[in-house]
């Protein structure tokens, strides 16, 4: 029978720590390009640098996630990094130890074989590395020992960057300190880069040489002090100090008679045991690559938001300004866009009554149809059709074929809003008066110079002018499709048309029974007929203009412009291209993510 429940196999242990690395990659991605949306703003920069940063230290760490740990020793001249990992390897000739400054001057490794180091060697130039290998030594199943050289010697601009490839490649860093000497400030500042990439996990502070102080003072004032000193510098919690002698580990010391140890106070036992014992268990080197991943996130998060967290109240105020001018501005412009909506009435006439033509039936709906025609066509077709003149019959056409042309040109004129030069004029004249000021509170939040230039980082006049022909021939066909269905009901059709209906059908009723009684109806009867239906007709359709006279013209212009401008929206829920406003959201958003 199976278990209930199945042991996890390294292989789906491996493939589920693949995946939180691929999550920490993507979460720290987002906080990229989020920043990237934001290019004036100089934070942003900074931001996606360590982004980047961040991403490829995943990027190793993913491709080394079934790799040895890397557990790299770093600290200034005479800390003791060489003693250290000679103490811990059992080998005191293994890395360069003495007087001479800089002691180690190539990073040295400590493995059991050397395709353990193959990352390592990939990275840096062969001249740089030294690799020590013992195949038999103990604790090294899933560790690697790496030794740097020291940060601070006359050469350390040569070594540094041999420094951070190595440290790119690191995944438990210990920082090594001289007891006699541990709160040098340039040490401290320059270490901080490099322990904020690391958890508590894995991250260990060595004091060396704590045989050369007091015992008593050692415990109640330097290591306290010291802890107090490096959580100040390096704004986190350090989990992990421990005071050493490395040098009374080696297998022989040769101590000078003035430099053996005042006491035996000396918690190397629990480092080698760290670094053998519990860092070198299978699996750890997973977890602690994970742990290093949620470390990194993170550190990009804080970073993140305490960037933000600066400017975001002053930011939003930034942004209700803009909105607010933009709204000004666009007001503006529709109140310009409106001035020049005189010449629209035509276009607008011709527009409704080929709205009414699809919905009006019966005799009304006839002529509403044929009305729309004369409209579009001009009255220029009546000019054709009168007897006598061919000269005048001719100037009817041409006149016709003009007129069509204008009211073509005043129905698309109608649909899209007409002129839009002084509607531009209008919009950028208010932007330009009142920008510079919040150009001043932009600069004073990190934007950079280049926010002073209005055009660059407000709404592109050619997209608003799109937008407002876009909002205005939508607004124009919502108002009339409002009206033509409210004069085009069922009930007013029934009204109009049957005046007509019932002139005719009284006439055609008499037709009829003239002819089933076969009596005869007179020629001035019909003609009669005629005229009246004609009249009762005409008159139908003059009053139902009345009707139309009052739903469209100048109040459906006014309707359409009133909702141009109460679409306007200060949160700019219908404006385009606001660039600035984009990476304002984009500065906040990063600190929702």
């Amino acid at each position: 029978m199976p278990s209930a429940n199945p042991v996890t196999t390294f292989d789906e242990y491996l493939l589920r720590a693949r995946g939180r690395l691929s999550t920490a990659r993507e979460t720290i991605k987002v906080y990229r390009d989020m920043a990237g949306a934001a290019p004036h703003w100089n934070p942003a920069h900074v931001l996606q640098a360590e982004c980047r940063a961040a991403i490829d230290l995943l990027d190793k760490m993913t491709e080394r996630l079934d790799r040895k740990l890397v557990v790299t020793l770093i600290g200034p001249s005479g800390a003791g990094k060489s003693t250290l990992l000679n103490a811990l390897s059992g080998d005191d000739r293994l890395s360069r130890a003495g007087d001479d400054r800089p002691t180690t001057k190539e990073v040295v490794v400590f493995c059991r074989s050397r395709s353990d180091a193959d990352l390592l060697l990939s990275g840096l130039t062969p001249d740089t590395v030294s690799v020590a290998q013992r195949p038999g030594a103990a604790g090294l199943e899933h560790v690697i020992l790496v030794d740097t050289p020291d940060m601070d010697s006359t050469e350390s601009e040569k070594f540094h960057p041999v420094l951070e490839k190595t440290l790119g490649l690191t995944d438990v860093l210990v920082c090594v300190l001289n007891a006699e000497n541990p709160k040098r400030r340039d040490t401290i500042v320059f270490l901080k880069r490099f322990v904020d990439l690391f958890p508590g996990s894995a991250l260990y502070v060595v004091l060396n040489r704590c045989d050369r102080l007091p015992e008593d003072e050692l415990k109640a004032t330097i290591l306290p002090d010291l802890r107090n000193h490096l959580e100040a510098s390096w704004q986190r919690e350090v989990d992990h100090i421990f005071c050493i002698s490395a040098r009374s580990h080696l297998n022989d010391p040769r101590w000078p008679e003035d430099e053996k140890p005042f006491h035996d106070f000396d918690q190397y036992p629990q480092l080698r045991d760290l670094i053998y014992g519990t860092l070198s268990r299978g699996g750890r080197f997973v977890n602690t690559r994970v742990e290093r991943a949620d470390h990194l996130v993170e550190l990009v998060r804080r970073s993140v938001r305490s960037n933000v967290a600066e400017v975001k109240d002053r930011l939003i105020g930034v942004r209700r300004d803009v909105l607010v001018l933009e709204q000004k501005a666009t007001t503006a412009a529709t109140a310009a866009f409106k001035e020049s909506g005189t010449q629209m009435m035509t276009g607008v006439q011709a527009m409704f009554y080929q709205n009414l033509a699809g919905r009006w039936w019966g005799p009304v709906g006839w002529l509403v149809a044929l009305w729309a025609r004369f409209l579009m066509a001009g009255a220029g077709v009546v000019a054709t059709l009168r007897f006598g003149n061919p000269v005048l019959q001719l100037w009817g056409l041409v006149s016709s074929l003009v007129r069509y042309r204008k009211t073509r040109s005043a129905v698309e004129e109608a649909a899209t809003g007409g002129e839009m030069a002084p509607v531009m004029l209008k919009y950028r004249f208010t932007l330009q008066q009142a920008w510079p000021d919040i150009a001043d509170k932009l600069i004073a939040l990190g934007f950079n110079g280049g926010v002073r230039d209005a055009a660059a980082v407000l709404p592109d006049e050619k997209a608003l002018q799109q937008h407002l022909s876009a909002s205005w021939k939508s607004k124009m066909e919502a108002v009339m499709e409002q009206r033509a269905a409210s004069v085009s009901g069922f009930f007013l059709q029934l009204v109009f048309n049957l005046p007509t209906l019932a002139v005719m059908g009284l006439f055609a009723f008499q037709s009829v029974k003239s002819f089933l009684f076969q009596s005869t109806l007179s020629s001035g009867y019909f003609l009669h007929a005629a005229v009246s239906v004609l009249m009762v007709w005409l008159l139908s359709f003059v009053l139902f203009q009345v009707i139309v006279r009052f739903a469209s013209g100048r109040n459906l212009l006014d309707r359409t412009f009133r909702r141009l401008v109460d679409g306007v929206d200060p949160d700019g829920s219908e404006l385009l291209s606001r660039s600035i406003v984009t990476e304002i959201d984009a500065v906040l958003r990063l600190n929702d993510v």
